[in-house]
C-alpha cells in the first residue's frame, strides 16, 4: 500500500469530472482501470493511499508534478471561472492512455456518462483480460487490434459507433497515437480527425486527456450552452467560435477552464447557483 502527501488535489473532482470512465466507487476508496492497471485509491485531507500501481504511476497519472496553483493562476480570467476554481479546486487533469481515451470518447457521442461506461464495461469484458485487486475482479481494457468481432462491438450496445471502432483497431495503433504528442496542436488534431467517428469534440478530448495538450478546449452540450450564457450574452453561437474563444481567452492551459467550468456546469449551474450573480 502506498501513501503520498499531496497539496492543490482533490480526487473526487479529479475523478467525477468526466474525463475517465472506467472507475468505481466502493465505500471511500475508487477502483480505476486504466488500461492494464488496475488499481484503488482514496483520499483522506492531504494524503492519498493507493494500491496496485506504484508511486511513479500515480503521480503521472494524476498529473501531480504539475503547479496548479500557477495554472489556475492563469486561467483566472473572471468572476465566473474563478467562482467555479473556488468550488472545485484541485481537479487535475489526467494522463490516460491514448488508444483507451480515443475509444472512450468515440463511445461517448451522442451519449451519457453512465452509458459510456456500460459500453467500456463490455467492450473490456468481451475483448480484454481479467484482472483481480483485493477481491474486485474487472478486466484490462483491448489494445488495438483486439476489438476485432463486429458482432460482439455491437453487443456491447455501442450502436453506430461500432464500425468507428472497428475501424480504428485495424488502422490506428499506440506508436502513431504517442507520435502526436510531439506535433503542433493543430497538426496533431487533424491527424486524429483523419479517423472515422473523430470530429472536433472527441479529437480535443483526446488531446486533452491523453497527449498532453492542455490547451484543447474540448465543446460539448454542457460547455457549449455555459459558454453562450457566460461570455456571448446568452447568444447562440458555432463551436467552432466558442473553441476559439476559449483558447484565445485562456491560453495555454484552456483545458483547465474547460474542466472547471464543465464541472459548474453540470453540478450548479442548472440549480440555481450564484455563478451568474457577483
Amino acid at each position: 500500500m502506498g501513501k503520498i502527501k499531496v497539496k492543490d488535489f482533490n480526487l473526487t473532482h479529479t475523478l467525477d469530472c468526466g474525463q475517465i470512465f472506467r472507475i468505481n466507487r466502493v465505500n471511500d476508496w475508487y477502483f480505476v482501470n486504466a488500461q492494464d492497471n488496475f488499481f484503488k485509491i482514496k483520499q483522506i485531507r492531504n494524503e492519498i493511499e493507493f494500491h496496485g500501481v506504484d508511486k511513479e504511476f500515480v503521480v503521472h497519472f494524476f498529473s501531480l508534478n504539475e503547479n496548479l496553483p500557477k495554472i489556475l493562476k492563469e486561467i483566472n480570467k473572471d468572476k465566473y471561472i474563478e467562482k467555479s476554481i473556488d468550488k472545485y479546486r484541485g481537479l487535475r487533469l489526467i494522463k490516460q492512455d491514448p488508444w483507451e481515451c480515443l475509444i472512450s470518447f468515440i463511445c461517448s457521442s451522442a451519449s451519457n456518462i453512465p452509458r459510456i461506461k456500460s459500453k467500456l464495461k463490455a467492450l473490456s469484458e468481451c475483448f480484454g483480460k481479467k484482472i483481480t485487486l483485493d477481491g474486485v475482479c474487472n478486466y484490462t481494457f483491448p489494445p488495438p487490434g483486439k476489438i476485432n468481432d463486429y458482432g460482439k462491438i455491437m453487443d456491447a450496445k455501442t450502436g453506430f459507433r461500432a464500425r468507428y471502432i472497428l475501424e480504428a483497431n485495424n488502422t490506428i495503433d499506440t506508436k502513431h497515437l504517442n507520435s502526436l504528442r510531439t506535433q503542433p496542436y493543430n497538426l496533431a488534431k487533424n491527424e486524429l480527425k483523419k479517423i472515422n467517428g473523430v470530429g472536433d469534440k472527441v479529437a480535443d478530448c483526446v488531446l486533452l486527456f491523453s497527449l498532453g495538450f492542455n490547451q484543447a478546449f474540448p465543446v460539448d452540450t454542457w460547455i457549449k450552452k455555459t459558454v453562450q450564457l457566460l461570455y456571448f450574452d446568452n447568444n447562440n453561437v458555432s463551436n467552432d467560435r466558442i473553441r476559439e474563444f476559449g483558447l484565445d481567452y485562456f491560453g495555454a492551459h484552456a483545458g483547465y477552464a474547460q474542466q472547471y467550468l464543465f464541472m459548474y456546469s453540470r453540478n450548479d449551474l442548472n440549480k440555481g447557483s450564484s455563478l451568474l450573480m457577483a
